[in-house]
């Protein structure tokens, strides 16, 4: 069977702003040249085993990068186009897909067609949802109109409109003809149209096969968007929310329902994630910092498309405050990294080479084997003939699972199979001993 790139797909999701250590608001009048920042990241990224890149976000903005000025330019806090291009093309030659983030929901103030409309063009009225002349909206304009989450500063677009439309899927058509570029990440995809969305797969398709389209949702039915018709995956909020609940209540049987009910099984891995650039990072979140060692082995071991957010590959803290993000998205100098390094980084490069091995953690079907209150989580992933079993202790004592319950074949014994631990190349049968706050990741070898 042949698989597309995104479903092994290993990402390192990093802010551009923070990076490039750019100020917060644009002016427009300073043309930086930070892009020099982003390739000295690539050892680091491809050394710790990660095939895919996200970049949060890069079209041209007045301040935090969902507020596009322009959709067919690079943000001039960061650089060029031709700087970019030169960038993916680095990317791309060490083996690194390139995913940007985007917004087609809204715009900023500053695009074009906006700004026309301020100026009187009433010609522009039909691009933004709700326009209402009667009214003048909160930030002073003439006309009121809808907005993302009831910031004005955030215009909706009218989605129905072709002229709109077609602004959109040519700066996509852009983005790939020009640089190359292997997917995107729909910001604010709950409440992003499903024709326009529909569409879009259409015109990427046009361009690439393979081009990858995931979105933002957090609440609701996650197939409603994830099929065929629209997209291929979206961001798996209700996995992180369980991963990180039943951590730190002790009792991983949530972690087990979610997986088994509560995300649809259509055959499409959505994609997971322990903290990104929206909520605070899981170093800040966990009760104990031993959760950190299973959270990451499942985050890699279960179905799904993980994504590590930067910085946190060394246990990074940072809360969400109310007033700020910038706790979540600090600039680090690479080149200082190691001053970072942890027994955490040392994992999860593992844990990317174990999943890159092994078919069965990256397209393999899902089987609960057990998950008793305060016992180890138990399940398997089989692809073809190949069998991986997950055993993961949360307690802070160490617990013992006996491995013929983690057989594909429930008619064979015990004895019939010995297991190899991917994690600390160490073999067993019949059963198998888990220190506190630890997992094996054991696969079955023929005898």
């Amino acid at each position: 069977m042949n698989h597309k790139w995104y479903e092994g797909a290993l990402i390192y999701h990093i802010y551009v702003t923070a990076l490039a250590n750019a100020p917060l608001k644009n002016d427009y009048s300073v043309n930086d040249h930070k892009f020099f920042e982003f390739e000295k990241w690539i050892p680091h990224i491809k050394g710790m085993g990660f095939n895919s890149v996200l970049f949060s976000p890069v079209f041209k903005s007045r301040s935090h990068g969902y507020d596009v000025t322009d959709y067919f330019e690079i943000d001039n806090r960061f650089g060029t186009n031709a700087e970019f291009k030169s960038l993916a093309q680095k990317f791309h030659e060490n083996g690194i897909r390139i995913i940007l983030d985007s917004v087609f929901n809204h715009c900023g103030r500053d695009f074009f067609a906006f700004r026309e409309l301020q100026n009187g063009n009433r010609g522009y009225a039909d691009w933004f949802s709700g326009v209402d002349f009667s009214k003048k909206s909160p930030a002073g304009d003439n006309f009121t109109y809808d907005t993302w989450s009831g910031h004005f500063n955030l215009p909706k677009f009218n989605l129905k409109n072709e002229a709109v439309k077609n602004h959109l899927y040519d700066a996509v058509r852009f983005w790939i003809d020009e640089f190359d570029i292997d997917g995107m990440r729909l910001d604010a995809a709950d409440v992003l149209d499903f024709d326009f969305m529909s569409q879009l797969r259409s015109v990427c398709l046009e361009k690439k096969d393979d081009f990858w389209l995931m979105g933002e949702v957090v609440h609701g039915d996650y197939s409603r968007w994830v099929n065929e018709k629209t997209l291929h995956s979206v961001t798996n909020y209700k996995l992180h929310k369980s991963l990180l609940s039943s951590h730190n209540d002790d009792n991983l049987y949530e972690l087990a329902f979610c997986v088994q009910n509560a995300v649809p099984d259509n055959g499409l891995p959505l994609h997971s994630f322990m903290d990104n650039h929206d909520i605070s990072r899981i170093a800040s979140e966990v009760k104990k910092p031993q959760y950190l060692n299973t959270l990451y082995t499942l985050l890699f071991t279960l179905p799904g498309i993980p994504s590590v957010y930067y910085g946190s590959e060394w246990g990074l803290e940072g809360k969400k405050l109310p007033t700020s993000d910038k706790n979540l998205r600090p600039y680090i100098d690479i080149e200082k990294s190691a001053q970072f390094s942890t027994q955490l980084t040392g994992l999860i490069s593992t844990l990317i080479k174990i999943r890159q091995g092994e078919k069965a953690l990256m397209y393999g079907s899902y089987k609960q084997i057990s998950c008793e209150y305060k016992r180890p989580y138990v399940f398997e992933r089989t692809y073809e003939n190949e069998t991986v079993c997950i055993a993961v202790n949360i307690s802070g004592k160490e617990e013992t699972v006996k491995l013929n319950g983690c057989k594909a074949d429930d008619g064979c014994k015990a004895d019939d199979s010995a297991f190899y631990d991917l994690l600390c190349d160490e073999q067993f049968s019949g059963e198998v001993k888990i220190k506190p706050y630890s997992a094996r990741i054991l696969k079955r070898q023929q005898v």
